[in-house]
């Protein structure tokens, strides 16, 4: 109501934004970004500001074609998610000339044209956050040289998955292109993958040469490595004692332990399928997860039947505080896992392609698969089709948003 923006306008220092809805793609990217603009033009004194945009795939903000004017010279701490990388240069483009930290999630990174012309904002920062669960092939291009800008930081947060290189990042690579670079920092919390490394040494590279140089520092790391033949490699190094919300887990060699602050967990593995045990163990190392994306094309090699007695004892995993599941780019055997083999009281938002749900749910007869979908509200197509019937519905009764997804 704009009688109430002009009463609170001057008032309001610290705003949480929330953004959910139905509407298409483009309603909803003009809405968010005009929204985003509007509040930054006329909260004249807000200083944190959180603008939080729900199921990533289907919301994020486009900053980049925003006009200077959408500027906020009062914001220091800023959270947010954006489309691509281009979006987070946006915002360094020193017009944000209080801002101290930002924490922000991109669902891309790719190459980007933008330069940082005003290096006012970026030489200032004093905690960065950058995550993405998405592949990227810039970072040696692009984070790397942003990162080389930020000589005051204190706090980093580092969340990426990454492709095309010929080295893992590892503690040498993370000591000397990052840790040495910021005389001020005290805090470095990190979630790195490097995947589909082509190493031409012969000597591979143990979980034991990746870590022990940030070890040796003083830092409390893990990794684990894992090979396809004897050059294809790939690599997960991550801080152990880390508040970090999100995590990448790639191969079932992830090791033991208790991660509980971890909210958001990416399963992915394009080498080999992703077993019972492996997601036994997903959910004794995450107990308070919430947020669960497997991506993985490759189909499981042992049914329910075929466990053996171990197995048996866990037969029904349980995710007791998972609340949003995505589906949408795994094979069908990971619907059956999780729909008709897995315990998930609070699930209320399903990501998965409509055939499998068909497949999965018997028609949306299945009781089993109806007690996991109890609570459904929302859910995320692959192939949805053009009308549902009432045999869906029914079998939904709480659905209230049904999106089709888009390869965004």
């Amino acid at each position: 109501d704009s009688s109430l923006v002009s009463i609170f306008r001057h008032q309001i220092s610290n705003l949480v934004i929330m953004i959910n809805g139905t509407s298409g793609y483009l309603y909803r990217w003009c809405l968010c970004s005009c929204i985003f603009a509007q509040i930054f033009m006329k909260f004249t004194n807000l200083t944190h500001f959180q603008f939080d945009l729900i199921n990533d795939c289907i919301y994020a903000l486009e900053l980049a074609g925003l006009p200077s004017v959408c500027y906020s010279s009062s914001i220091v701490h800023l959270n947010l998610k954006v489309k691509t990388f281009n979006d987070c240069i946006w915002l360094l483009n020193g017009h944000l000339s209080q801002l101290h930290t930002l924490v922000v999630h991109v669902e891309h990174i790719h190459n980007t044209s933008e330069i940082i012309n005003n290096k006012k904002t970026v030489s200032n920062l004093k905690f960065f956050s950058l995550t993405s669960f998405s592949i990227t092939l810039e970072y040696d291009n692009q984070i790397i040289p942003l990162l080389h800008h930020m000589s005051q930081l204190e706090k980093l947060t580092l969340s990426l998955y990454v492709h095309g290189r010929t080295s893992f990042i590892d503690g040498t690579h993370l000591n000397n292109y990052i840790i040495s670079k910021m005389p001020y920092l005290h805090r470095f919390n990190f979630d790195i993958v490097t995947e589909i490394v082509i190493i031409k040494n012969e000597y591979l590279p143990t979980s034991d040469d990746v870590r022990r140089p940030l070890i040796e520092k003083g830092y409390n790391v893990d990794c684990y490595v894992d090979y396809l033949g004897t050059e294809r490699g790939r690599c997960h190094i991550y801080s152990v004692s880390s508040t970090m919300e999100r995590m990448h887990v790639i191969t079932n060699k992830f090791p033991d332990g208790i991660f509980m602050n971890v909210r958001m967990v990416y399963v992915s593995d394009s080498m080999h399928s992703i077993e019972y045990d492996f997601f036994v163990r997903i959910s004794q190392a995450f107990p308070l997860l919430e947020d669960l994306t497997v991506l993985s094309t490759v189909n499981q090699q042992k049914s329910t039947n075929e466990l053996d007695e171990h197995e048996q004892t866990f037969s029904i995993i349980e995710y007791s505080h998972l609340m949003t599941l995505d589906l949408i780019s795994s094979h069908i055997d990971y619907a059956k896992q999780f729909l008709l083999k897995t315990s998930l009281p609070r699930l209320s938002t399903l990501g998965i392609d409509y055939e499998h749900f068909v497949n999965v749910t018997e028609n949306f007869t299945s009781n089993t698969a109806r007690a996991n979908c109890a609570n459904l509200k929302n859910i995320i197509f692959r192939n949805k089709p053009r009308i549902l019937r009432e045999k869906f519905f029914n079998y939904f009764p709480l659905v209230l948003n049904i999106h089709r997804f888009e390869n965004c």
